[in-house]
């Protein structure tokens, strides 16, 4: 038999269970002494340090790593834990380093006691909790986003459960429920505020809609109290979660009353009041979600010959900035970007009459030249009609995979970038003749131009808010310094590209919003996918 193995004490083993918790713990650990200096620190807290080894942080402070005001604060908080012995638990810090890292910490400092009691130091545990920091923010900014743009909206917006109770009205909708907070309205139905025949068939539409069916732009009316009536063009469509799983329904109602008024006792209301209608009904479609198309059709996105990205940041809620993706066909795609005078509702009815152009022209805009020529012929009539201009700069350009080859018209629109990787190389569409905008000329004959897009080129499209952006001194980031950040970014491609961009801009300007209208939208070619690819 072999010799029995030796007793491990318990002070040993103990030493040993610390060791290894210290050694494989992912939290950042350390102990200090009353003048804030490392004495022991693991390998996790180590290594964020950039140290390459415990023993190298010894005898060092905060002062050493981070920011004089982060090292500051640390060290006046830890003497106070020394004085009093009241820790700091679960805190979340921003935390800058020297070299410029930032991350978002949990922190917890202790005060550190012999075995008397009395306090020699502190020892402390930061948890890297940035990643679900910047989640947070990230759906807080979108929510907040979210609720000032349907607050803002004319149309009566409001989410249902699966049971018709309401869990989201916009103050359109509330205003018309009588209610004045949010809070008042969660958990009641249709049948609460309307009782009788015209709560019972919004109850019965409600079963409709979560048995599958969608109710369209449906017209109703009813008679309010005085005996007036009033008519709604309302929308209903199922709400599936992220799993595909039915959690309610969405509506949108909008009051038609003085249209329908209109048409029955005013048939003789002029074109331009028609046009203002047809026009909101267009901006009704452009809040519809869209999916980028797939090329050719058949394939997984994962295997699309053609990729895209976008970010549109509007300066107000109704923006005049926009972009669209047309499938001409499995080898075509048409991309149009589009940036319409001035902002608010009436640049937002004018970007809905664009997407109405390209939407009805459909697989028939393979000619960009008549596609801008279409644009323009639809915005010339408003300066006629209303003595006021409205223009819109745009380029719209068609994408062929099989020829490998970029055509497109410009209307005055800042030249977009043509991402050309295998020669690193960056290509700006500026024609020898710019053309004007859309809706200044009348039947103005656009030119068609072309130039390669092969496999692993890019197209980044944008409007003038990208490079328009001003700092604190009033100086614009500029299309050089913008063509010079995407030249040194051309390994990116996609929404890092994109992410990029962005930042860097919003880094010059010192602010994450923006004076004008933002949108960008980057298409790539990637190698290997798609069409007669090797």
């Amino acid at each position: 038999m072999s010799a029995a193995s030796p007793a491990i004490s318990v002070e040993a083993l103990d030493s040993t269970i610390l060791r290894v918790l210290m050694d494989t713990i992912p939290d950042r650990i350390y102990f200090k002494d009353l003048e804030s200096r490392f004495v022991r620190n693991n390998l996790a807290h180590t290594r964020w340090m950039g140290a390459s080894s415990p023993e190298e942080l010894v005898g060092k402070t905060d002062f050493d790593f981070f920011s004089r005001e982060h090292a500051e604060r640390a060290y006046l908080e830890e003497q106070v834990i020394i004085r009093t012995g009241r820790p700091i638990v679960a805190r979340i810090d921003h935390i800058t380093r020297r070299d410029g890292v930032q991350v978002w910490g949990s922190v917890t400092k202790m005060p550190w006691c012999d075995e008397t009691g009395r306090i020699i130091g502190t020892f402390g545990l930061t948890r890297d909790v940035t990643a679900t920091k910047e989640a947070e923010e990230k759906l807080t900014v979108e929510r907040n986003l979210l609720r000032t743009i349907i607050d803002h909206l004319p149309s009566r917006i409001y989410v249902k459960d699966t049971a018709s109770r309401y869990v989201l009205n916009n103050r359109a909708h509330l205003d018309m429920l009588g209610v004045e907070h949010q809070e008042d309205a969660l958990g009641r139905t249709t049948v609460d505020y309307f009782p009788g025949e015209r709560g019972e068939q919004a109850m019965a539409d409600d079963k409709r809609v979560l048995e599958g069916e969608t109710i369209q732009n449906q017209e109703k009316s009813n008679f309010e109290a005085e005996g007036k009536v009033r008519w709604s063009l309302t929308t209903k469509v199922p709400l599936h979660d992220l799993r595909g799983k039915l959690v309610g329904l969405v509506g949108i109602s909008h009051d038609i009353t003085r249209r329908k008024l209109a048409e029955i006792e005013l048939e003789h209301r002029t074109a331009e009041m028609e046009a203002d209608v047809q026009m909101a009904r267009q901006i009704q479609e452009s809040f519809l979600p869209r999916n980028y198309p797939v090329f050719p059709r058949s394939v997984p996105p994962a295997e699309s010959a053609l990729r895209f990205a976008h970010c549109y940041i509007p300066a107000t809620t109704l923006g005049g900035d926009f972009f669209h993706i047309t499938q001409l066909t499995d080898a075509k795609c048409g991309v149009l970007v589009c940036d319409v005078m001035g902002h608010g509702v009436r640049a937002g009815l004018v970007t809905a009459l664009i997407r109405g152009v390209i939407e009805e022209l459909s697989e028939r805009a393979k000619d960009p030249a008549k596609v801008i020529a279409e644009i323009n012929h639809a915005l010339t009539p408003i300066l006629e009609k209303t003595g006021q201009p409205m223009f819109a700069t745009a380029f719209f350009g068609v994408i062929d995979i099989v020829s490998q080859t970029l055509t497109y018209a410009n209307a005055g629109h800042p030249p977009p970038f043509v991402l050309h990787r295998s020669e690193r190389q960056v290509v700006r569409l500026v024609a020898d003749d710019p053309e004007p905008a859309a809706g200044l000329v009348e039947n103005f004959a656009y030119s068609r131009h072309s130039c390669p897009f092969r496999t692993g080129d890019g197209l980044l499209g944008f409007t003038d808010g990208l490079f328009e952006a001003a700092n604190a001194n009033d100086q614009m980031f500029g299309e050089e310094r913008l063509r010079a950040l995407v030249e040194a970014q051309l390994a990116l491609a996609g929404p890092p590209l994109l992410d990029k961009v962005v930042g860097d801009i919003r880094a010059f300007t010192g602010h994450t919003n923006f004076e004008d209208d933002l949108c960008v939208i980057a298409v790539e070619s990637p190698r290997g996918v798609g069409l007669d690819r090797d």
